[in-house]
């Protein structure tokens, strides 16, 4: 989590120094060619500018995700795709501002230095994140089903992390070798010598090898459990292993008053822009909704908000008037009662835009849990442990959860949800807020759908 971040902002930055340079190289080839080349005293600021377009469409093209861009081929087109949108960019940028425009020239050499850069940048970017000796290579004291359960969750998650293998007895139905017994653990560290030993037993509580486990701490390698592990690299908490002390004694879940005071001030600010920009598309919704279908423009539901607190979300209505004539049901991935204008705009998530009064009036935050409805609660609580924790933060139009996993109307879909809003719950900040709310903008302006 922590170390993707880094490699995003590291990428950011030197895409940064490619584009802005790229500009001055290619003024200087220019230069070389037997046309006409005039002085340019305003070429740091097109520089900036374009700089700035080339960062902004990269940015919603994924290429600070290495996860969409893993293979060869998803790497080419990603690259071609930003650099196409670029240029529409540019293009209506100095159709507006034609001072700060680059001869055409220079545009198009700069552009191709810039691509081909950031093309060879990342290719050495995943060569060195999926090299051997770039992952983070691993041990897991376990052979039951916790060891289990993680090879499989990292695994088909495509983590960047090596599975040297498991210490305990011989399990076939383990995917990787067993290094040796219990017994052996200093001398299989000291062998193997992995960057991080994770502690995952069945059943071993008050026999654990706790000298040699400090001592391995002391001199060898990080020593973590098997739920700290699993959230460092996954970026959500294993719900499952949850226990009160995990959350008693932890650091996280809480906020002071100060965050408090910046979230809010950061909400209304921003929802009163958010109401001001997206007045005409909001406009043009409520009229094409009118027309579609009968019935109310808005959907006012009765929510369960911050402490368990009931309030009523305003969203645009999106399904027929009469969707819940059964009673109370989940919103399906392709629902029949989701009308043709309400598929596009819970696409592009603009049925939320309403929301922003409720941020507005304090029943909602930008960021937070999605808020649900008091029957499914009541049913959620009864079946999945500390569900009634996400309750103790303040609802929100977007989230972690929101912009991590996919549509999902079960049980299942609830509860691995749950793990993603635990961990924003216990590492929320305005920071982590900022990406959530930028990632939000991606997923909705590539129509990725609600979720």
């Amino acid at each position: 989590m922590t170390r993707n971040v880094y490699s995003a902002v590291l990428l950011l930055i030197l895409d940064i120094v490619v584009s802005a340079g790229s500009v001055f190289l290619a003024k200087y080839i220019q230069r070389l060619l037997p046309e006409v080349c005039l002085p340019d005293e305003l070429l740091w600021v097109k520089a900036v500018m374009y700089s700035g377009t080339c960062i902004i469409c990269f940015y919603f093209q994924d290429l600070y995700n290495w996860r969409y861009w893993r293979r060869a081929s998803e790497l080419t087109s990603s690259i071609l795709l930003g650099g196409g949108i670029t240029l529409i960019a540019l293009a209506l940028l100095y159709y507006i501002l034609p001072v700060i425009g680059l001869e055409r020239d220079v545009l198009l050499i700069a552009l191709v230095i810039t691509l081909g850069i950031s093309f060879l940048m990342r290719v050495g970017y995943l060569r060195l994140k999926f090299a051997d000796n770039a992952a983070t290579r691993v041990v897991i004291l376990g052979d039951g089903e916790n060891a289990k359960f993680l090879f499989q969750q990292i695994r088909s998650g495509g983590y960047p992390v090596m599975f040297e293998g498991y210490v305990g007895k011989n399990n076939w139905d383990l995917p990787y070798r067993c290094l040796g017994d219990v017994s052996q653990l200093s001398a299989i560290i000291n062998a193997v010598d992995p960057d991080v030993l994770v502690v995952a037993p069945d059943g071993w509580r008050g026999t654990l090898p706790i000298d040699d486990l400090l001592h391995i701490k002391l001199t060898s390698c990080d020593v973590i459990d098997a739920p700290t592990f699993y959230e460092n690299i996954t970026g959500r908490i294993l719900v499952e292993e949850i226990r009160p002390s995990s959350i008693i004694f932890t650091r996280g879940f809480l906020s002071s008053p100060t965050q408090d005071i910046m979230k809010r001030g950061f909400d209304i600010l921003f929802a009163l822009i958010g109401l001001i920009v997206s007045f005409p598309i909001m406009l043009l919704t409520a009229i094409i909704i009118r027309l579609e279908s009968p019935g109310p423009i808005f959907y006012l539901q009765q929510r369960v908000g911050k402490d368990g607190k009931d309030f009523k979300v305003i969203k645009f209505r999106s399904m027929r008037q009469d969707a819940e004539k059964a009673g109370p049901q989940w919103a399906s991935e392709n629902d029949p009662r989701v009308t043709r204008v309400g598929r596009i705009i819970r696409k592009i998530r603009i049925d939320e835009l309403p929301q922003f009064i409720n941020v507005i009036k304090n029943d909602m935050s930008f960021v937070g849990p999605r808020p649900e409805r008091r029957y499914f609660v009541d049913q959620l609580e009864k079946v999945i442990p500390f569900y009634a924790l996400r309750m103790h933060a303040k609802p929100g139009i977007t989230g972690w959860a929101q912009i991590n996993y996919p549509y999902g109307d079960t049980i299942e879909d609830a509860k691995e949800k749950l793990k993603y809003e635990l961990f924003y719950m216990k590492h929320r900040t305005l920071w982590l807020d900022l990406v959530i709310i930028f990632q939000t903008v991606k997923v909705a302006i590539k129509a990725r759908g609600a979720q």
